[in-house]
């Protein structure tokens, strides 16, 4: 396939980055707080967030077209998993972004399909290696983080209940579902919106 982007990020591209980077973490924020408000919510954080936080990785990807712009965005918005101490489950949705940086790099960051595709994979891989230690262990997880996570012993039950071979599946598979809704219509957003003002 043709590739496209070859040249290296400079100055512009992270100020972008950074202003790119600073909205998603907002939107995960924002949304992960509302989301966090029910323990379901909360449980289902990643593939909830993912749906919202498309556009801003697609208008980013789509602006700048260059190889690293998914990996630093990607690392960006797995870096609040510091808060919870979580540095294995940090490392590996790092991991899971430096694939997506390999499909959206191979495949050409002019293409909307690569592009949909290294988002999909990059939030699937995330939510599947960043909760891994949750549901290896989630009493032990739970336990060496209950002042952490501000959780009483009544929710530290209802969570350990939850952390389930079943569940890790399903959340990994809604978050392939609600990765994909959202960058499908991000790029209907960016085609109606951002392309006819001349922004991407």
């Amino acid at each position: 396939m043709k590739k496209s982007g070859i040249s290296a990020i400079g100055p512009r591209d992270l100020v972008s980055i950074g202003v790119f980077g600073a909205l998603s973490l907002l939107i995960f924020f924002v949304v992960g707080s509302i989301a966090g408000l029910t323990v379901v919510g909360t449980v289902a954080n990643i593939p909830i967030v993912c749906f919202f936080t498309s556009i801003a990785y697609l208008l980013l990807a789509a602006k700048v077209k260059k190889p690293g712009t998914f990996l630093i965005m990607g690392t960006i918005n797995v870096l609040p998993g510091l808060m919870a101490a979580n540095v294995f489950g940090i490392l590996g949705g790092i991991a899971g972004w430096v694939v997506a940086e390999v499909i959206a790099t191979r495949v050409g960051y002019a293409s909307r399909k690569g592009l949909v595709a290294a988002y999909v994979t990059g939030c699937t891989l995330q939510s599947a290696l960043f909760t891994l230690p949750m549901y290896l262990s989630a009493a032990h997880y739970l336990a060496e983080r209950q002042e952490i996570l501000r959780l009483t012993d009544e929710a530290m039950v209802q969570f350990a209940a939850l952390f389930t071979g079943p569940m890790y599946v399903g959340m990994v598979v809604l978050t392939v579902a609600t990765s994909l809704a959202g960058a499908l219509v991000s790029l209907r957003v960016m085609r109606k919106h951002f392309e006819k003002a001349g922004i991407v």
